[in-house]
C-alpha cells in the first residue's frame, strides 16, 4: 500500500522556503516597527551635578537607573578590578608583545599626527631631552589579536558590537575599544564624543584629571577651541559663564560620560588608560538618529546590523557594506 504526501515536492520546497523566510522576517518587522515607537521618545536627556559620586560595587540595574538613563555621569571605582588587563597590561607588556607595531601619536590637544613603533613611543616618554608632547590615543584593539584575546569591557558597558565583521566598525568609524598610552601633561583636546553616543575610560596604570561639561552649555566652547587647562579668557570670554565638574580618575577606577557631554582628559602621570564610545539601551535611538542625519543609508542599516549580527556578516561578506 502506498501512501501518498498531500503536498508535492514542489509545495514542500515552496512551504519550506515561506517557512525560513517567515522566520528571518518577522523579527525584522517587529524590530523596526518596535524602533518606529522608541523614536518618537528619542531625546538628549542629562542631570545637572555638582560632583561627580564615586560609587563602588554598583549593579548594572542601579547605574542604568541611577546614571545611564539620566544622563548622570559617575565614577566607577572598582569597574576594573577583575579584569584580566588590569593586571596584565601594564608599559613592559607593551613593549615586548607590541613593540613593532605602528600606531599613530597626536600631539598634544591637537589633530596632528604622525607614525612611530610602540617600542620607540615608550622610548619617548623616558626621554628626558624631548619637550613635545606626543599622545598615543585611540589605539583600536580590535586590529591586533595579541590585544583582542586579553580585552574584556567592565560589565557596566556591554559591547554591542559583538559578532560584527571586525572591520565593519573601523570601516564606518563606529565606537570602538581603545588604548591611550600618554606621559604626564599630554591631553586630548576639549570635545565632546561623536553621534551622541555616551563613553567610558577606565585606567591600568597612571592618573587622569577630566573636566566636564553639561550639554547645554555648549555655545560657551567656541567648537572646542578652548583648553580647558588653561583657557584663554581674552581669546574665548564667553568661557568664563562655564560650570566645570572635575574629577581625577585612578588606576582600577572607571568613569561613565553620558551623550552630549563636554570634556576634555589629562595625563596627571604616565599612564595607561582604556575606553570606548558606548552604544546602549539608554542611548541608543539618539546615536541611530545622529548617524541616520549625517547619511541615511548607514543610519538606517547600522541598527539592524547591531540587532541581528548575522545580516551584518551577510552583508559585508557580500560587500554591500
Amino acid at each position: 500500500m502506498t501512501i501518498q504526501s498531500p503536498l508535492s515536492f514542489s509545495e514542500i520546497i515552496g512551504l519550506s522556503f515561506l517557512t525560513i523566510g517567515l522566520i528571518v522576517v518577522t523579527p525584522l518587522v517587529i524590530y523596526l516597527l518596535k524602533r518606529l515607537w522608541e523614536k518618537n521618545k528619542c531625546k538628549l536627556v542629562w542631570t545637572p551635578v555638582d560632583f561627580v559620586e564615586h560609587r563602588s560595587n554598583l549593579s548594572y540595574d542601579e547605574f542604568i537607573r541611577e546614571y545611564a538613563s539620566v544622563g548622570r555621569p559617575v565614577v566607577i571605582a572598582d569597574a576594573m578590578k577583575d579584569l584580566k588587563i588590569s593586571t596584565k597590561w601594564n608599559f613592559d607588556f607593551f613593549r615586548s608583545e607590541c613593540g613593532s607595531i605602528k600606531v599613530i601619536v597626536k600631539e598634544n590637544s591637537s589633530d596632528t599626527h604622525s607614525l612611530m613603533t610602540v617600542a620607540d613611543y615608550l622610548d619617548y616618554m623616558t626621554s628626558p631631552e624631548s619637550n613635545q608632547r606626543l599622545y598615543l590615543a585611540d589605539w583600536n584593539i580590535c586590529d591586533h589579536p595579541q590585544l583582542f584575546k586579553d580585552y574584556k569591557a567592565p560589565i557596566y558597558f556591554p559591547d554591542w558590537s559583538k559578532g560584527l565583521p571586525k572591520k565593519l566598525p573601523q570601516k564606518y568609524d563606529l565606537p570602538n575599544a581603545n588604548i591611550f598610552i600618554g606621559h604626564k601633561d599630554t591631553s586630548i583636546g576639549f570635545h565632546k564624543d561623536q553621534y551622541n553616543a555616551s563613553a567610558w575610560v577606565g585606567i591600568i596604570c597612571g592618573c587622569k584629571q577630566i573636566v566636564l561639561f553639561t550639554p547645554d552649555q555648549e555655545e560657551l566652547f567656541y567648537d572646542g577651541k578652548v583648553d580647558v587647562f588653561n583657557p584663554d579668557l581674552k581669546k574665548f570670554p564667553l568661557y568664563a559663564n562655564a560650570k566645570p565638574v572635575e574629577v581625577v580618575l585612578k588606576p582600577g577606577e572607571a568613569i561613565y560620560i553620558p551623550p552630549g557631554w563636554w570634556h576634555q582628559v589629562k595625563n596627571l602621570e604616565d599612564s595607561i588608560g582604556i575606553g570606548s564610545l558606548l552604544i546602549d539601551k539608554c542611548n541608543s535611538e539618539l546615536v541611530f538618529q545622529t548617524i541616520r542625519e549625517a547619511s541615511p543609508i548607514k543610519g538606517y542599516l547600522f541598527p539592524l546590523v547591531l540587532k541581528f549580527p548575522w545580516l551584518g556578516q551577510v552583508l559585508f561578506s557580500i560587500g554591500f557594506i
